[in-house]
């Protein structure tokens, strides 16, 4: 006989997991006690319809779902119409199910598992929601219910299984549900003729089953942030349990604990991606938006640890208000991510400047700035959209959703992105998501075609987040400057004779010249080795000259020692080279120029001159600098014969 869920009997809801000395539940109460569950169902279901407090849930203001769960372009209402039709979307592939929706299914060419996970996030559900509310039509409320009764039967709760397993009942899943999508909808459909007395009891039922798998079950990371703001949520909205108040101090203090562990001292979220950096932040601000609705007093270090957090999109945001994709993050824009961080900081003056787009508030008080904690350099000329920007990465592996991409530079000038990177793909088994993970896709080198590969020994370890990142800086008025290396083995034995220092030299004030980036690259190892410096130019075509790449908008000079450069564009074979990912979805990516350098040696120095603006436009001619790691020296020569003679321990000026 195949078992259905829910897994609570009658007998355990009504004698175990309700709070029946409630006063309201009195009612409930007195069937339960002769175990007349039949009635003691239409108690509580009645119970439910009577208590549920819409005005103060709708006062939480309405969120999009995450996921691709729509066609570009697709309105709500087609969205939901969609819906009920059978046809769904889940990572951007859809499928139409024909009769009852097969909750284990996978149509993707390649059983993209996250499919799969995600279709069970239920962001359909909440969007019939909201086109009921807008409607009222009952076809909402019907496709709904039909729905949930589907998936609770199929997805059976499972006993004592890790937290990142199963098909349906993944925590990151019963978080997500918990915490954002499942509330919206029962708010929004209790009254409704399709939701019954039965669907009531089992949502009810369900509800709890997730309490239980959250509370016993959860996992780290940005993970158990959402896994606690979905128990926290239960805590909150369903008071009739009796574990209710055990398990919202259990998630506060897990939540609290959380923020000590997860954030280093300058904000940033130990993974170190700007995409699950506001996971948390988001997450957190879910709970906290609940709880004021409904009274619940939230602990004043979630603020002051969140607001700081927060301005970590300011700190790195570029000229074009978007921030850089670090590791599985993305570019959004900052102004975006910090509109809903106003109802928490409504007086922080730079947030209301970076949303209204300069028009209120106050900009930043400063320019360049560095995360001593988490690892990254920002250098930049100033906050408007013709502004110089460049980003150093010196940091730690991070604690997950990590690329191989330590001492990777980014650039912006002249309104675009000029260097970039491979960005964040889906996360399957392909081709395309190995390129984005490895260090072949950022703008770092290869040792002998290997990347680094912090992956293979990597532990964290808590007193890690009280650690400063191995890098060394000076920021002023003419000159920025960023140190940081590599030393933690390359290829898959892990080689570490090999060490890469990293410099970064911002010319802010040099005369006849707009701002420009130095990159010196040291290089030594204890044999010859081939190292492969990268370059992914986010532009439409780049031109090899001797000793300069010219594109559109940046020039590109390299000095006169190093062997000339190859360009690369949409490679496979032998290995992929040149892309870079338009979407987290399958198939989104992009060819791009990439430049390809190759030098062998034992100990080397690169210098390497990137210049905004087209070659024909800029005042450079040439840049000698020796290979020579010990050579601190570095001339350019410019078109009006002017010669800059630069010296390195002249530039980097009082470091820290």
């Amino acid at each position: 006989m195949q078992v259905t869920g829910p897994m609570v009997s009658d007998e355990q809801f009504f004698q175990v997991c309700l709070d029946l000395e409630r006063e309201d539940l009195k009612e409930v109460r007195v069937e339960a006690e002769k175990k007349d569950y039949k009635k003691a169902r239409h108690a509580f279901a009645k119970h439910v319809r009577e208590s549920l407090k819409p005005e103060r849930f709708f006062t939480i203001p309405f969120e999009w779902p995450e996921n691709i769960f729509f066609y570009p372009d697709e309105t709500e209402e087609e969205i939901a119409d969609r819906v009920c039709t059978g046809e769904l979307i889940s990572c951007g592939t859809p499928c139409r199910f024909q009769g009852k929706v097969d909750w284990f299914s996978n149509p993707t060419y390649n059983k993209y598992a996250e499919w799969t996970w995600q279709l069970s996030r239920h962001n359909e559900w909440k969007i019939l929601a909201h086109m009921y509310r807008k409607t009222g039509k009952e076809k909402y409320a019907k496709t709904c219910a039909d729905l949930f009764e589907s998936w609770v039967r199929q997805a059976v709760r499972p006993e004592d299984t890790e937290g990142f397993q199963t098909l349906c009942w993944r925590t990151i899943e019963c978080g997500i549900r918990m915490g954002a999508n499942w509330p919206y909808v029962l708010h929004s459909f209790y009254t409704s003729e399709a939701f019954t007395d039965d669907i009531l009891i089992d949502w009810y039922k369900s509800v709890y089953e997730h309490a239980v798998r959250l509370k016993d079950h959860h996992m780290s990371g940005n993970w158990l942030i959402m896994e606690m703001n979905g128990l926290a949520h239960i805590s909150i909205l369903y008071e009739e349990f009796k574990q209710a108040k055990e398990w919202r101090n259990f998630a506060f203090a897990m939540l609290g604990e959380e923020l000590k562990k997860q954030i280093y001292p300058d904000g940033f979220q130990y993974e170190l991606s700007t995409g699950y950096h506001d996971v948390v932040i988001n997450n957190f601000q879910r709970l906290i938006r609940t709880a004021q609705a409904y009274e619940v007093s939230v602990p004043e270090e979630f603020y002051q640890v969140l607001e700081k957090a927060a301005q970590i999109n300011v700190k790195l945001m570029m000229p074009s208000g978007q921030v850089p994709d670090i590791n599985d993050g993305n570019w959004k824009q900052a102004a975006d991510l910090l509109e809903p961080k106003m109802e928490l900081f409504p007086d922080n003056t730079v947030f209301q400047w970076v949303v209204s787009k300069g028009k209120q508030g106050e900009k930043p008080s400063f320019t360049s700035c560095v995360l001593p904690y988490s690892g990254f350099a920002v250098m930049r000329t100033g906050w408007k959209k013709e502004d110089t920007w460049g980003l150093l990465d010196c940091a730690p592996f991070g604690r997950g959703h990590q690329h191989e991409d330590k001492l990777s530079f980014l650039m912006y000038a002249g309104g675009k992105l000029l260097l970039t990177e491979g960005g964040n793909y889906a996360y399957d088994t392909s081709k395309m998501r190995e390129y984005v993970l490895s260090s072949a896709s950022h703008n770092t080198i290869l040792v002998d075609g290997m990347g680094q590969n912090r992956r293979k020994n990597y532990v964290w370890k808590d007193e890690d987040i009280k650690k400063k990142a191995d890098m060394q800086y000076s920021l002023t008025d003419d000159i920025d400057y960023a140190k940081a290396e590599y030393t933690e083995g390359y290829g898959d034995d892990v080689d570490r004779s090999v060490e890469h220092c990293r410099e970064v030299y911002f010319m802010k004030r040099i005369e006849e010249t707009k701002p420009f980036f130095i990159v010196v690259d040291r290089i030594k190892a204890d044999k010859e080795h081939t190292y492969e410096l990268l370059w992914h130019l986010n532009e439409d075509w780049a031109q090899l000259q001797k000793k300069m790449t010219v594109t559109k908008n940046l020039t590109v000079f390299t000095a006169e020692d190093i062997p000339e450069w190859e360009l690369i564009i949409g490679q496979e074979d032998p290995q992929w080279q040149g892309f870079v990912a338009t979407a987290s979805i399958q198939g989104c990516y992009r060819p791009v120029p990439t430049l390809s350098q190759k030098i062998k040696g034992k100990e080397v120095r690169i210098v390497t001159v990137f210049y905004p603006g087209s070659g024909w436009g800029c005042p450079m001619e040439e840049v000698m600098a020796s290979n020579d790691p010990k050579d601190g020296t570095i001339v350019i020569r410019m078109k009006d014969k002017r010669e800059l003679y630069l010296d390195e321990k002249q530039l980097r000026g009082t470091v820290e």
